[in-house]
């Protein structure tokens, strides 16, 4: 599919309020939601940016990171429950997005749905894994294996100090995405937007399309031409900048 392309299946059940409408955005494993701070200054007007980090990352550093999906989606959950004050999103990467999909299960029953779940570098729930399970290697091991697999910024890997604290909360983040597994749930009603670069690794065509079963609304899948860290390139950002315009009403 050409970058920026979108197709869909129908139309969403949400209105577009003109009301500020928040997104909040969960990183990849290991990794701080700080990132997404500089989506600000593209979003179109009308937006803005909330990164939400997990225990043991960004500010929250200083906290032990949790292994247990029920315990990480009942944290998030209740931070993301307080801090809502009018329309959302919900956006995720990698593994991020998997968190992003959970949290919507539990904000769509226990508080207002998203707009819009947006998720990228992540096969669907129901896909399986485009790659071996690495999360049990050695340190050595596991560096490589993420290397081949351009699932480390390249900042992270030059800094051995840093790799050294960031070790065991990335292994915590894999083995939850690599032994993820489904619960038996309906689908979403919110509309959700996939996207995918053309040379990750770690994940595939068929596998992102796999989130089209995730929604009731409307499915978007966009491919661009970059690996797996695809968020910085352009072609994403002109691509999540005409999605989250064509949620407004026009006029």
């Amino acid at each position: 599919m050409a970058p920026g392309n979108l197709t869909g299946k129908g139309a969403g059940p949400h209105g577009w309020p003109a009301r500020r409408t928040t997104l909040f955005c969960l990183p990849h494993a290991g990794g701080s939601a700080r990132h997404f701070t500089m989506w600000g200054d593209w979003l179109p007007d009308g937006f803005q940016v909330e990164p939400v980090d997990p225990p043991g990352r960004g500010r929250r550093h200083r906290e032990p990171p949790l292994d247990r999906w029920s315990l990480l989606v009942a944290e998030l959950g209740r931070t993301i429950r307080d801090r809502i004050d009018g329309p959302y999103l919900l956006a995720g990467h990698s593994f991020g997005a998997l968190l992003a999909y959970e949290l919507a299960l539990v904000l769509e029953r226990t508080s207002t749905p998203p707009a819009l779940l947006l998720v990228a570098g992540r096969n669907g729930p129901t896909a399986g894994l485009s790659h071996r399970p690495i999360h049990d290697l050695p340190d050595d091991q596991l560096l490589r294996a993420l290397g081949r697999l351009g699932g480390t910024p390249e900042a992270v890997l030059d800094e051995p100090g840093l790799i050294r604290l960031w070790l065991p909360v990335l292994r915590t983040d894999l083995r939850l995405a690599e032994t993820y597994s489904r619960r038996p749930v309906e689908p979403l009603s919110c509309p959700i937007a996939a996207f995918l670069g053309r040379r990750d690794r770690m994940a595939d065509p068929a596998g992102v399309l796999a989130w089209h079963r995730e929604t009731t609304a409307r499915f978007d899948l966009t491919v661009v031409d970059a690996g797996h860290f695809l968020m910085d390139h352009p072609d994403f950002v002109a691509a999540v900048t005409a999605r989250l315009s064509a949620l407004r009403p026009s006029g």
